[in-house]
């Protein structure tokens, strides 16, 4: 559906309306065969947002090209009537002709010099040029000529969202405040939409300027927390939720908001305390979304019993939850018990194997469990599904190695590596094993290149081979690359 400024409702096309029943099929019927040669602008608009929305029916193209006529017919018949040109504009916009639709803007102005919206339209054109300055300019001349209407503020508000200039947002929002616009659901419509930390970050000051008029809305600080969830700033998202749950103590969705913000903290031990208390005051189906985070946070501060039977009554009401599966798992192979591990890795990948982690980990399994032939297996196929994941192969060389197949190691860490030519830690993995197998020249020589790409990674070289600690050469070079940092 393309944008409808709610400021270009029917009630402005009672002065064309000719009869327009809605029977929309039987317009564009009309239409189509060219039955009639003239369409109110009701008429018109009707047709319009008919071909804008999608139908499994007819071909895109060429709903997308009745669309189009609709918006010409409706232009040269009412010239005189904005909302034409807002929708033709649109369509330019979309097409990057801005030089055509500042033509069409020009025309519509002739007719209505001081309608603000197109001038809004032009600040948004200019900004889709990258002319910054003229956009904001606009803006600003679009809101001074905008009077006291809260519901026009909202549609420059939703405009310029809807058309990604997102940084021309907080003037227009702040501009809104004084005249009590409702901004919040339509800021938490766009920051939803999207998982782009850049746009996320400019809407964030728009959602300030609301608390800033009134530090007592719940569901501003709600949606604070999300944009700043959003942009994994979890400790401003752990605030925003608490005030807003402080403000709210029944509002439950910022509740969860808190919850998870804690659990990407990995703050597990306020994770049990607040579902626990949550438990006793809300709905138990209310909570589905953070069960598994609770379960989690169980096992995370020692409680893994506990959180075995959480994830097994979640798996009772999912049994297809292939994250639960894993997870669940995942709690015995963190204690090495592999063998009870097992057949939960097995159910989340077989569910889901798309997710690399679980394919790695259980074989990681089956290492543990000394079933070379499927550990091998697997991380052949892996291999090839997954080429692109350093894991995959830090762990696959681990594997090799503790199996008395250094050689293999060596070429499989060497295969990732170029495959990943950026992970630094398959670089250190690479001189360690340089080293256990004698090539001790070469192994320095990659050492080297390691610790001028990234100095604070070589303690994983460590971890892997503890021995290589015991060399002078491997010693004095890192203290060449950290002494002193």
């Amino acid at each position: 559906m393309r944008f409808f400024p709610s400021d270009y409702d029917d009630d402005d096309f009672d002065e064309s309306f000719d009869g327009f029943q809605g029977d929309v099929d039987s317009l564009a019927n009309d239409f189509e065969s060219k039955k009639r040669e003239q369409f109110s602008a009701r008429e018109l608009i009707e047709l319009f947002r008919y071909y804008t929305n999608p139908s499994e029916q007819r071909n895109p193209f060429q709903l997308d090209q009745y669309a189009k006529m609709v918006i010409e017919l409706g232009i040269q018949t009412f010239p005189y009537i904005p909302v034409f040109t807002l929708h033709m504009v649109e369509w330019l916009v979309h097409e990057h002709k801005y030089k055509k639709a500042h033509k069409y803007v020009d025309q519509a102005l002739g007719y209505n010099p001081m309608d603000p919206t197109l001038v809004l339209i032009r600040g948004i054109v200019h900004g889709h040029e990258g002319a910054r300055k003229l956009a904001f300019d606009f803006i600003n001349q679009a809101l001074d000529m905008a009077g006291d209407d809260e519901s026009l503020y909202e549609d420059f508000l939703d405009m310029v969202l809807h058309f990604e200039q997102y940084d021309l947002a907080a003037p227009i929002a702040k501009k809104a405040l004084v005249y009590d616009a409702e901004i919040i659901p339509i800021l938490e419509k766009y920051i939803n939409r999207t998982e782009e930390t850049h746009i996320i970050k400019m809407l964030i000051p728009a959602v300030e300027a609301q608390i800033d008029k009134d530090p007592y809305m719940a569901e501003a600080w709600y949606l604070l927390g999300l944009a700043y969830h959003g942009v994994d700033e979890f400790d401003e998202a752990i605030k925003a939720f608490d005030y807003a749950v402080t403000i709210n103590d029944s509002f439950m969705d910022a509740w969860i908001g808190l919850v998870e913000a804690r659990y990407e903290n990995e703050d597990y031990e306020n994770v049990v305390a607040d579902y626990e208390q949550l438990i006793k005051k809300f709905p138990e189906k209310s909570m589905e979304d953070i069960d598994g985070l609770y379960a989690w946070s169980l096992h995370e501060v020692g409680l893994s019993s506990k959180s075995r039977e959480i994830y097994k009554g979640i798996l009772k009401r999912f049994p297809q939850d292939a994250e639960c599966w894993y997870s669940l798992g995942l709690t015995y192979h963190h204690e090495e018990q592999y063998q009870v591990a097992m057949p939960y890795l097995e159910k989340a990948f077989q569910l889901d194997p798309s997710e690399v982690d679980y394919g790695v980990v259980l074989a990681s399994a089956y290492f543990g469990t000394n079933q070379t032939e499927k550990w091998k297996k697997l991380y052949e196929e892996l291999s090839e599904t997954f080429p692109f994941e350093p894991e995959l192969w830090l762990d696959w060389g681990v594997a090799l190695y503790e199996n008395g197949e250094a050689g293999d190691a060596l070429d499989i860490t060497e295969t990732g590596l170029e495959n990943n030519p950026q992970s630094i830690q398959l670089l250190y993995r690479l001189a360690a094993l340089f080293y256990l197998t004698g090539n001790k020249d070469m192994a320095l020589m990659v050492l080297e290149k390691a610790l001028e790409f990234d100095a604070t990674e070589y303690t994983g070289m460590f971890t892997f081979a503890p021995e290589l600690k015991n060399s002078i050469k491997i010693l004095t070079l890192i203290g060449k690359y950290t002494q002193g940092k």
